[in-house]
């Protein structure tokens, strides 16, 4: 078979398995700075943050919204949503992307929950029932980076994060 021919079969496989994978995908989208929560959610919210601590009855779903206030306002909390080594992938010097491994101990709290004026690239949310992916977009500056979260055994947890920024 020639090369031309086995590119093309190829190609068109690729993209009807991207597709496929597009359509499968049941996604909300919401800006980071637009509430994402239902009126049952938001009562559940307002009665979990009223109480001291950080309890989550495990036959009760946690809200991503709450868990994102904690885990950007909170960095005891932030820590305990991270199952160390987190393994990351980043951009090396020659913009190759390699698997990095953090430790507890090299690791630097973050904050995703920044106000728009203080931020020089756009963020968008996307959630679904246990998945979640924030995306930062630079503005003619090369920040290009998803932060991926996880719902295990009802809490959500970053699980890894992709920087693929130049």
């Amino acid at each position: 078979m020639k090369k031309g021919k086995l590119y093309k079969i190829i190609s068109v496989l690729y993209f009807i398995m991207l597709l496929l994978i597009l359509i499968s995908c049941k996604k909300e989208v919401a800006l980071q700075d637009e509430p994402i929560l239902n009126n049952e959610t938001k009562k559940l919210v307002i009665t979990e943050e009223t109480e001291s601590g950080v309890v989550i009855d495990k036959k009760t779903q946690e809200d991503f919204n709450r868990f994102f206030k904690l885990f950007n306002h909170d960095t005891n909390f932030q820590i305990s949503r991270i199952q160390f080594p987190l393994k990351v992938m980043i951009n090396n010097d020659d913009l190759e992307l390699v698997d990095y491994a953090i430790t507890k101990e090299k690791y630097t709290p973050i904050n995703l929950d920044k106000k728009d004026e203080d931020r020089d690239y756009k963020q968008t949310l996307i959630l679904n029932k246990d998945k979640a992916v924030i995306q930062q977009r630079g503005l003619n500056n090369g920040i290009f980076i998803d932060y991926f979260f996880e719902k295990i055994q009802g809490e959500w947890k970053l699980v890894t994060w992709i920087d693929v920024s130049t």
